[in-house]
């Protein structure tokens, strides 16, 4: 006897929404008037305005993202090939409406929009600019699918899946001060033009409750020396190693990890008695996402060989476990010099920017290439160009894939041309195929359906490849019964023919 109750169990997946996916353009404006010791601008080399977020928090439904936009002006004053720099930072808060939601993740972009200088005469220069900062947020929210019921003739398709069933999110802000040192050969530091970070994480380690990572800062240093007379460019590297303890509650070894840092600033300054010894301020934003997968038995169809069956279709998506993915690919391209021949090159570095993604596989943007150096008068020289890039990945890569730059080469051409070559890396997270499970069944005890006569079998006549279970829908009976029935072992009919077909009462 069949049971006329149908009993359902069910199963919650732990879903990762986005709640909020905005951008607000910050302008970003600075009239220099240059103090008394800095020489007249005669000619402008370069004005870079550097974005950067500092800062994310969440508090009363609000979202508050500080940001700062440090702008640099590098010109050259007459009759001379030395740098001279202009610097001045400006610092923004942005507050957005978040509303409620759970465990909350904040990633926040900045990318400039664009920067103009103007000389106003010799000694002011006005500079306007403006960035864009992306918002994306995503949150938790919790959806249960079937995956299993019993009685009133319930007949189920199920279909195994990997399913995350807890997420645990923290977030920390980590600084890292240092006091550094010029090598021997090395001129002391008067100016520093540029400093960029990498970083390279080594290890991490989860100790009850507590997430452990340790790893590397690499600091790539441009400058210019103390000495007035000194028309070089400088360059150094160093390496600031770091160790932090990051406070996950509930997190064990059973969780999958994945750790997004980055440089939220890089500070270098000379000391003033001493231009041969640096302090280096370093700030890194860490979001820390852990999550447990599990795996079940989860139902994607079901019938009933009894009453009218109706089936809700679930919102979300089960598959296998996403991993971890890295594809790396190059980019080249040629930078030339409008101001004569370029002798010498003292720097060149690529930043990458409007990524996109699409159709899961092919990854675009831009790289904006730069080099610095002198030509063949011993002037500086910065030449720049905008190099668009486009890579298809092997696998399907998640939407939130990123691009960072790994290393940036040139070698000296023909004509002045500076030939650059960059190594990037798509990062991003990677699952096999998917399913959409059953939200939930019902039956409804009060439309039994008709009786089929009062056989007990029936002949049936099959295509080759025919699914057993379409079969046994249109029948209403099992697909275990028509297996055991003609001897199969596959969920489909191998061959073409004649097939009994059981009827359950």
């Amino acid at each position: 006897m069949i049971s006329s109750q149908l009993r359902v169990s069910k199963e919650t997946v732990v879903r990762t929404d986005t709640v909020l996916d905005t951008a607000f353009e910050q302008p970003a404006e600075k009239d220099f008037v240059l103090p008394d010791y800095c020489p007249d601008v005669f000619r402008i080399l370069r004005c870079r305005l550097t974005p950067r977020v500092t800062s994310q928090s969440i508090s009363g439904g609000k979202l508050t993202v500080d940001t700062e936009a440090v702008i640099r002006v590098m010109y050259l004053s007459e009759g001379s090939g030395r740098i001279n720099l202009l610097e001045h930072k400006l610092t923004f808060s942005k507050t957005l409406d978040l509303g409620d939601c759970t465990a909350p993740t904040v990633k926040a972009v900045p990318r400039l929009d664009y920067v103009n200088c103007r000389v106003v005469n010799q000694r002011r220069v006005d500079v306007r600019g403006a960035y864009t900062v992306k918002i994306c947020v995503t949150a938790e929210s919790r959806r249960s699918f079937v995956t299993g019921a019993v009685g009133a003739g319930i007949q189920l398709r199920q279909q195994t899946a990997v399913y995350p069933a807890k997420r645990l999110t923290a977030s920390k802000r980590i600084t890292v001060v240092e006091e550094l040192e010029l090598g021997g050969a090395k001129p002391p530091v008067g100016a520093v033009l540029r400093s960029e970070c990498r970083i390279n994480r080594s290890e991490q380690r989860v100790v009850s409750g507590k997430l452990i990572t340790k790893g590397e800062a690499s600091v790539e240093l441009l400058y210019i020396p103390a000495d007035s007379e000194s028309t070089a460019v400088e360059t150094m590297s160093f390496g600031l190693p770091f160790s932090q303890i990051i406070d996950v509650e509930g997190l064990d070894e059973s969780f999958e990890v994945r750790l997004d840092t980055v440089s939220a600033c890089c500070e270098v300054m000379p000391r003033a008695d001493d231009g041969s010894r640096l302090e280096c301020e370093l700030v890194m934003l860490v979001n820390c996402t852990a999550v447990r997968y599990e795996s079940c038995e989860a139902v994607t169809d079901a019938f009933s060989t009894q009453y009218e069956c109706t089936v809700e279709q679930s919102d979300i998506s089960l598959g296998e476990q996403p991993g971890p993915v890295c594809a790396e690919f190059t980019s080249e391209g040629t930078l030339t010099c409008s101001d004569g021949e370029i002798a010498s090159v003292a720097s060149v570095w690529c930043e990458a920017g409007n990524i996109t993604l699409r159709e899961g596989r092919t990854v675009s943007g831009s790289l904006n290439f730069s080099a610095i150096g002198q030509n063949a008068e011993g002037s500086a020289v910065w030449l720049e160009n905008e190099i668009p890039f486009e890579f298809t990945c092997d696998s399907p890569m998640s939407s939130d894939t990123s691009v960072t730059v790994r290393s940036c080469t040139y070698r000296l051409g023909e004509g002045g041309a500076v030939e650059v070559r960059a190594v990037l890396a798509a990062e991003g997270s990677v699952c096999g195929s998917s399913f959409v499970p059953l939200a939930d069944i019902t039956v409804d005890t009060d439309k039994p359906l008709e009786k089929a006569g009062s056989c007990a079998v029936k002949l049936c006549s099959v295509s080759a490849g025919e699914e057993l279970w379409e079969l046994a829908r249109r029948c209403r009976t099992s697909v275990e019964a028509i297996k055991e029935e003609n001897g199969l072992s596959s969920d489909k009919t191998e061959t073409g023919g004649m097939l009994l077909i059981p009827l359950i009462n």
